[in-house]
């Protein structure tokens, strides 16, 4: 499996990962869980942003979203990543691009230095969604990407 192929199937797991989260939330709400999803789907749609050039200057990372904000923003961005991903090619990823942080600071990383950037930014809050869900004593989703693999044909 190509690097290309290997993101399209991280962001795959991204969105099924995502998906089971909104889902949990549905059944069993948290505010707080809910405050870190949505900075993880308003983080994803951001960065995504940036490599079109997007100035992220001042961006509110932790807007609060509600639920069904979140469960359509998670769809967007799965099919803003699969679509971005489909114009590159294993050299296209390593391409470096220049682009602003939050705090206008100008910085230059690789295309595929940025996506595993953002599936790693959201794997990392999604456990902390989780541990917030147990100390609530709520039944948390297993996202374990092991089992994402066993589900797939």
């Amino acid at each position: 499996m190509n690097t290309k192929e290997h993101l399209k199937h991280l962001f795959e797991y991204n969105d099924w990962a995502n998906r089971r989260i909104v889902a949990a939330l549905r059944s069993a709400p948290s505010e707080k869980a809910l405050s870190y999803l949505s900075h993880v789907l308003l983080t994803e749609r951001e960065y995504y942003d940036r490599l079109y050039g997007k100035d992220s200057t001042g961006f509110d990372f932790w807007r609060a979203l509600k639920l069904d904000e979140c469960s359509e923003a998670a769809q967007v961005n799965a099919q803003i990543y699969e679509d971005l991903l489909a114009k590159f090619d294993d050299e296209g990823l390593g391409q470096t691009i220049r682009y602003y942080t939050s705090s206008g600071e100008a910085v230059k990383n690789t295309y595929r230095e940025i996506l595993s950037h953002v599936l790693l930014h959201s794997m990392n809050h999604r456990g902390q969604i989780l541990t917030i869900l147990r100390q609530e004593e709520i039944e948390p989703p297993v996202l374990d990407y092991i089992i994402y693999c066993r589900q797939q044909p």
